[in-house]
C-alpha cells in the first residue's frame, strides 16, 4: 500500500510484524546451524547472529510504532473524500516529534494552507502544530498556514471552504505533502 493512502497504517503493522518475525527466525536458524557446522567457533557465529539481529530489532521497533496507533476510522475517510473537491489529501500519518508520537488521520494541502486532522483526543494539537511549523520553515515554506484540528466539524468546514476555492500552484501542495510523508512513519 502506498504512503499516504487509507489503511496504510493497517497494511505496515502487518507487513512489519511480518517482517520482524521473519527477521528473528532466520537469526536463530543462523544461530543453531552455525552452532551445528562450526561447534568450535561459537564466537564468530555470535557475531554474526547478533549483525542479523540488528534489523530485526529494527522492524520490530517499527512494528511496535505502528501498533501504538490504530488505523484513521472508514466515517472520516468517506466525509473527507465526500468533500475534498480538488483537493490533495495525505491520510494515514504517524509524526514523531522529540517529545511525543502524534496519529494524524489526514493533511489536506490547499491555497497556502496546510491542515490535519487527528481523531486522538489526546494529542496536543499546538504542539504538533509547532513541531510542523519549524520544520516548515526549516524547509523554505515560510507563509504556509497550519492548522491541525481534533473537531471534525471544524476541520470539514474548513475542507469545504479551501475546495471552493481555487488554487494557484498545485505544485506546491504536492511538494508540501510530499514533505509529510518524508517527515511520518
Amino acid at each position: 500500500m502506498k504512503k499516504g493512502s487509507y489503511g496504510y497504517i493497517g497494511a505496515m503493522k502487518i507487513k512489519s510484524g511480518m517482517a520482524s518475525f521473519a527477521l528473528a527466525m532466520i537469526a536463530v536458524l543462523i544461530y543453531f546451524s552455525g552452532l551445528h557446522f562450526f561447534p568450535g567457533n561459537r564466537t564468530a557465529v555470535g557475531i554474526v547472529t547478533v549483525v542479523v539481529c540488528i534489523p530485526a530489532a529494527m522492524a520490530l521497533v517499527r512494528f511496535i510504532m505502528f501498533m501504538r496507533f490504530p488505523e484513521g476510522s472508514r466515517e472520516v475517510y468517506e466525509l473527507i473524500e465526500e468533500t475534498k473537491g480538488p483537493v490533495l489529501v495525505y491520510y494515514d500519518s504517524i509524526i514523531t516529534t522529540t517529545d511525543k508520537s502524534y496519529g494524524v488521520n489526514a493533511f489536506i494541502a490547499h491555497d497556502g494552507s496546510l491542515l490535519g486532522y487527528t481523531e486522538y483526543d489526546k494529542a496536543d494539537t499546538a504542539k504538533l502544530e509547532k513541531h510542523l511549523k519549524d520544520i516548515f520553515l526549516a524547509n523554505k515554506y515560510k507563509d504556509l498556514n497550519i492548522k491541525v484540528f481534533n473537531d471534525r466539524g471544524k476541520f470539514l468546514d474548513r475542507l469545504r471552504a479551501l475546495s471552493e476555492r481555487d488554487d494557484k500552484d498545485a505544485s506546491v501542495n504536492e511538494a508540501v505533502l510530499h514533505l509529510i510523508g518524508r517527515i511520518s512513519l
